[in-house]
């Protein structure tokens, strides 16, 4: 995975049919031991670490499976709890529109020549966005290990090789 990604994801052709990936998927669920826990319906599937395992940077697993005539499109996306997500869109929301807002107010003054004193307040939100920024990255490399437990598990309950993009 690389580090640039906020969330990796990937997209997979297979032959089977989507019923018959979610029975494989329910086995491995049912019989292995990798501190995984998952619900899979017909269209979708949501896979975590079993809550005794997880931390705050723990992530999940969302698959969706498209029949097609050739078989299944499985399309899947890593990433943080819905509540860690929020969490960081939130402040990143609150920081852009504070850098957007200062800065329409700041270059009007600039412009009518009048002090502008609050263009100052810029390079503290442009740093609290790098450091938000930074913040989630590491937070990633914190999840990283259980990433590639759902990784290697989603794998081997479809018997297939999954290139992560």
């Amino acid at each position: 995975m690389t580090s640039f990604r906020v969330r990796p994801k990937f997209r997979k052709e297979c032959p089977c049919k989507p019923k018959e990936l979610v029975d494989r998927i329910n086995k491995r669920l049912a019989t292995q031991h990798d501190h995984i826990d998952g619900k899979v319906f017909v269209t979708h599937g949501l896979f975590r670490i079993l809550p005794e395992y997880q931390h705050f940077w723990s992530p999940q697993l969302n698959v969706s499976f498209e029949e097609t005539e050739n078989g299944t499109v499985l399309r899947g996306m890593y990433g943080p709890h819905p509540t860690v997500w929020a969490v960081f869109l939130f402040g990143y929301s609150i920081l852009g529109l504070a850098t957007f807002f200062i800065t329409i107010i700041g270059l009007v003054k600039y412009s009518l020549h009048i002090e502008s004193q609050i263009l100052w307040l810029l390079p503290f939100l442009l740093g609290g966005l790098v450091i938000l920024y930074f913040i989630a990255q590491t937070g990633q490399k914190m999840g990283v290990e259980q990433t590639f437990q759902l990784h290697h598990f989603f794998e081997e309950s479809i018997g297939e090789s999954v290139h992560i993009t």
